[in-house]
């Protein structure tokens, strides 16, 4: 009971001391070893200003993802991070009541125009969900069985196969996607994917763990700390005045104190004798004096008094 208690104190004062440190400034986290989807998902939290609280909870979540990533097998990581993404993605946007496009060519073009104009201004995990759909859009529309699935659609008839189920499925999770995109400014599609980015990071350090937890008996690792990461790269924006030391230590750094022997130095091999001839004459003239005598030896003639006069307070003034 005692050991689990201190590992729990331990453990509370590791991530208080850590997540000091963000309060400081603007936060950027780097994942590593990790798929190309959970990456862009990491750096488009960096282009985010986030409050205190949403520094903590982020960070508590990438401080467990980090304990337990490194000891998941690559391959099943990759499976995990790669379908979650993609099932919290499909699922962020409710399908009710929207309104199921019909896919054209000119539709299509008119839809990677507006995503054009605007992708500057997205977020990476934007940026990317946009360049998906639009991949996504064109399979589709080269589908086969897509011409049979509109006139079945037009007709209102039940969807004869399940190619065509599929078709329709892909068509009414990308939908709410396309009206995003197709709507709405980059900065309100920026705000609305704000709370994906810590759905998928929260769920995937939930999941890390659980899998670990039921599938290995290891021990429980000890709680990762920012400065201690394995799977991520942490760093912040440097404070005014830390900002004014790092200049300084940008212009010592720079100072060569002690420059590197040039390789056609020859080293001599007889030096001069020394010599004090760098004092001034003037100088040395003026430092040649006769010595004061502190303790004169008595004279002749001198007697010692017998009788001391006696002592008088009349040096203290009378007030």
């Amino acid at each position: 009971m005692n050991k689990v208690l201190f590992f729990f104190l331990l453990s509370l004062n590791l991530y208080a001391a850590d997540l000091s440190d963000a309060h400081k400034g603007k936060i950027n986290l780097i994942s590593k070893n990790t798929p190309t989807e959970y990456k862009i998902v990491i750096a488009s939290i960096n282009t985010y200003s986030l409050s205190k609280e949403e520094k903590e909870n982020l960070l508590k979540e990438i401080l467990l993802s980090d304990a337990y990533f490194s000891l998941i097998p690559k391959t099943e990581l990759f499976i995990l991070c790669k379908t979650e993404i993609y099932k919290q993605t499909l699922s962020f946007y409710s399908r009710n009541n929207v309104n199921q496009k019909t896919i054209t060519p000119e539709f299509l073009r008119e839809l990677s125009s507006s995503i054009m104009e605007k992708e500057k201004q997205l977020s990476p995990l934007a940026r990317w969900i946009a360049r998906a759909i639009i991949r996504d859009l064109r399979v589709i529309l080269g589908h086969k069985y897509y011409q049979t699935y509109l006139i079945q659609k037009s007709q209102k008839k039940k969807l004869s196969n399940i190619e065509l189920v599929k078709i329709d499925k892909k068509i009414k999770l990308l939908s709410p996607w396309i009206n995003t995109f197709n709507h709405k400014s980059s900065e309100q599609i920026n705000i609305n994917l704000k709370p994906l980015h810590f759905t998928i990071v929260k769920k995937l350090a939930f999941l890390a763990k659980v899998i670990f937890n039921t599938s290995s008996f290891e021990k429980i690792p000890l709680p990762s700390t920012l400065s201690t990461l394995k799977m991520f790269t942490y760093s912040r924006e440097l404070t005014k005045s830390e900002g004014e030391v790092k200049k300084i230590e940008d212009v010592l750094s720079r100072l060569t104190l002690f420059p590197k022997k040039s390789q056609d130095y020859h080293a001599p091999t007889d030096l001069p004798e020394p010599k004090n001839d760098w004092i001034p004459q003037d100088d040395m003239e003026k430092l040649e004096r006769d010595k004061l005598d502190l303790f004169p030896n008595v004279e002749s003639g001198y007697t010692s008094p017998t009788e001391l006069p006696k002592p008088v307070d009349d040096w203290i003034l009378d007030l």
